[in-house]
C-alpha cells in the first residue's frame, strides 16, 4: 500500500523533535562535517527507545488503570522526587505521534507549571491519565507499518538537524526489527520495552503518556500553550 506522503512528513518531524529535545545536547555539534555529510549514531537513543515513541504514539497508554488511588499517589511521589533533582530543560507537553493524538507529560516541567501545588498537580495529570487510559486505540499493521517508515527515513538520512543527520546504522536497525517480528511471532502480541540504560542515563525520562483529546478537555489544557 503506498505511503501517505502527508503522515511521512508527519512522521518525519515528530522524530526531528524527538532528536532535538533528547539527542542533540549529548553531541559536540561544532566538531565533525558541517555539511552533515557524516551520519551521527544517536547517543542518548537506542533503538529501543525510538520503538518506544512509536509504540506510546500508536497505541497510547495501552494499559488500564485498576487503582486510581494508588495511582494517584505514586504519581504525586515522583512529582516530588524528579522535582527534587536537578532540573532539566524540557517543555511540559511533547508529542509523540504523527497525528498529534498522543503526547507526554513531563513531570519536571509540570510541577514547575503548578508551583508548590504539587497536590493539585498529581489531581488533575492523575484525572488524565485514567481518562486517557479508557480509550482504545491502535493498531498493529499500522504501527509496523510506522516502524517500516522511520527505517527508510533512517536510511535515507531524513532525520537531520542543526546541520546534522542523525542514523543508525542500517544493519543494526534491520536486525533490531526482525529480532521485533520473531519475538512478536513467540508471544503473540506487539512487544512491550522500557527504555533503553543510555536514555534514563541521559534524559531522566519521567513523564506520563495522555491523548490530547482529554488534555484539551481538563484543567489541563493551558500546558499546551507553554
Amino acid at each position: 500500500m503506498p505511503w501517505d506522503p502527508g503522515y511521512i512528513a508527519d512522521l518525519r518531524q515528530m522524530l526531528v523533535q524527538q532528536y532535538m529535545l533528547h539527542e542533540v545536547q549529548h553531541h559536540d555539534l561544532q566538531a565533525g562535517d558541517p555539511n552533515g555529510q557524516m551520519p551521527r549514531v544517536p547517543a542518548a537513543h537506542g533503538l529501543i527507545d525510538i520503538y518506544k515513541c512509536l509504540h506510546q504514539g500508536e497505541f497510547g497508554v495501552g494499559h488500564t488503570i485498576d487503582n486510581p488511588a494508588g495511582f494517584r499517589q505514586r504519581l504525586y511521589q515522583e512529582i516530588m522526587r524528579e522535582t527534587a533533582a536537578e532540573p532539566l530543560s524540557e517543555p511540559a507537553v511533547e508529542n509523540i505521534s504523527a497525528d498529534g493524538s498522543m503526547l507526554r507529560i513531563n513531570l519536571r516541567a509540570l510541577r514547575h507549571h503548578y508551583g508548590d501545588d504539587a497536590d493539585r498537580a498529581a489531581d488533575d495529570l492523575a484525572r488524565v491519565c485514567i481518562q486517557s487510559a479508557q480509550v482504545t486505540r491502535g493498531s498493529s499493521v499500522h504501527f509496523f507499518e510506522t516502524l517500516d517508515l522511520f527505517k527508510m527515513l533512517n536510511q535515507a538520512g531524513e532525520i537531520a538537524l542543526a546541520g546534522h543527520v542523525f542514523a543508525f546504522p542500517t544493519a543494526m536497525v534491520n536486525t533490531f526489527l526482525s529480532e521485533v517480528h520473531e519475538l512478536m511471532r513467540r508471544i503473540r502480541q506487539v512487544p512491550v520495552f522500557s527504555h533503553s540504560e543510555s536514555y534514563r542515563r541521559l534524559n531522566r525520562p519521567s513523564y506520563r503518556v495522555v491523548t490530547r483529546p482529554v488534555l484539551e478537555g481538563s484543567p489541563l489544557a493551558g500546558i499546551l500553550e507553554k
